[in-house]
């Protein structure tokens, strides 16, 4: 590899846009329903423990409001607590129990701690165990002591274990609802893109038409835009290649059609030590000829079409022409195969493969011409030392106006590739840092036939 020269790094492997906003979704759904679930328990929680408190502030007043006046009667007959299970306990000036409305709240275990019970004015609340019990109390003073309603959270626990459970089964029902509900969201969103995608995938340089997009003016509208700019500066750009490259055809038949003429009138006055110059002379002007000729097929869209069909030998008549045309380049093999084809056709296109090869190595020396036989076919290879075609591109090398990292015109593979194809041939690349091999594969001619 050239220093200075970096591979491109290929993109990572993740999952497809679609995928990852469902991904996000789901999540963002799935946190908010979590969130809401416990917002909800939290709720129902102060809103039960709060209303068994005020209802126990109030029965606590009343309770010492009767002893305060008092009046006979029972201290529960007034009470309205909301479970119709309140305990009553009095507890006299020094904080020590009286009395309970209830037997086994007057044992050890089930009094209200005596810096809780000295009370001089107010409410107060209070919350733990008596008796093995979770419960909450609310003490308020009378003239002799004072007075705690008692009742027991137990129920309000059972409640919320109920409501935890049943929201539990709610937030995973919402998870997996929310599941589809995004996939289906993601799907929906990225439906325009995908539609510009599809009509961006039938684009290439042949139809380079604007993209159709009918919605709104979003993001997705942006994208349209750009990509419409972008396809209408690659329009221009091409046609303004072709325009060139049609006049730069047109420019030079003249004055080789000229020297044709002029080397076809020396050749027929020429002394037979000159001859065989003038002859090769004539011969690469033709093929500059036919390379203009190509250019301006090319340059308007059309295939090489012209071929003269000749009996060939690969070794002689091809790959050691071109071999001599760049001096210092290596030339394997031997002769005897014959196959049927253009020789001049099949010179262009080794010729093409060779320069390539010299330009990406900057010496001849450093490349090699083979003929391998293989069965009823035959390869010609063009191998170089170069620094390789990056993976990435080697699929798009072979079109038309493409140009590589080592420049040119882009139509030297193009023009490769149509005339293997015409001999019914292929034509494929295998590289690496510093081993490139292009290998034309064409069928040999049934001689006796």
């Amino acid at each position: 590899m050239e220093p200075g020269r970096r591979r491109l790094a290929r993109p990572a492997r993740s999952l497809p846009l679609r995928w990852r906003i469902a991904a996000l979704a789901g999540v963002a759904i799935a946190l908010l329903s979590v969130l809401a679930s416990l917002t909800a328990f939290w709720v129902v929680r102060s809103s039960l423990l709060g209303d068994l408190q005020e209802s126990l502030r109030e029965d606590v007043l009343t309770v010492a409001n009767l002893y305060a006046r008092g009046a006979p009667g029972a201290a529960g007959a007034s009470l309205a607590g909301p479970t119709g299970g309140v305990i009553v306990q009095l507890y006299d000036i020094q904080g020590m129990l009286l009395a309970a409305s209830m037997a086994e709240f007057e044992r050890e275990g089930a009094v209200l701690p005596q810096e809780t019970v000295r009370i001089e004015a107010g409410v107060r609340d209070w919350s733990g165990e008596l008796a093995g019990r979770p419960v909450r109390a609310a003490i308020a003073p009378f003239e002799f002591g004072s007075a705690a309603v008692i009742a027991e959270t137990s129920f309000i626990a059972r409640a919320l274990g109920q409501l935890g459970r049943a929201l539990l089964v709610t937030a995973l029902a919402l998870v997996l609802i929310s599941a589809v509900a995004a996939y289906l969201i993601a799907a929906a969103a990225i439906r325009p893109i995908r539609h510009l995608a599809r009509q961006a995938a039938r684009l290439g340089p042949e139809r380079l038409e604007p993209i159709r997009y009918r919605g709104p003016s979003d993001e997705v509208g942006l994208l349209a835009g750009a990509l419409n700019g972008l396809i209408g500066r690659l329009k221009t750009s091409i046609d303004a290649q072709r325009q060139f490259l049609a006049e730069t055809s047109h420019e030079l038949r003249t004055p080789l059609t000229s020297l044709q003429g002029y080397l076809d009138r020396a050749s027929r006055k020429a002394s037979p030590e000159v001859a065989n110059e003038l002859a090769d002379a004539r011969r690469i002007s033709y093929s500059m000829a036919r390379l203009i000729s190509d250019l301006l097929q090319l340059s308007r869209g059309e295939l090489v079409q012209e071929l003269i069909p000749h009996l060939v030998d690969p070794y002689s008549d091809v790959l050691s022409p071109v071999a001599e045309e760049f001096p210092g380049v290596v030339l394997e093999g031997s002769e005897g195969a014959m196959l049927l084809g253009d020789p001049e056709r099949l010179r262009q296109l080794v010729r093409n493969l060779t320069a390539n090869a010299v330009r990406a190595t900057g010496s001849p020396e450093g490349v090699r011409l083979v003929l391998e036989p293989r069965g009823y076919a035959v390869s010609l290879v063009v191998r170089d030392n170069g620094p390789g075609v990056p993976e990435e591109i080697r699929e798009r090398i072979f079109e038309k106006f493409y140009k590589g990292p080592g420049g040119g015109t882009g139509l030297g593979l193009a023009i490769a590739r149509q005339i293997a194809e015409m001999h019914q041939g292929t034509i494929s690349v295998d590289s690496a840092p510093g081993r490139t091999e292009f290998t034309v594969t064409l069928p040999l001619a049934d001689v006796p036939d």
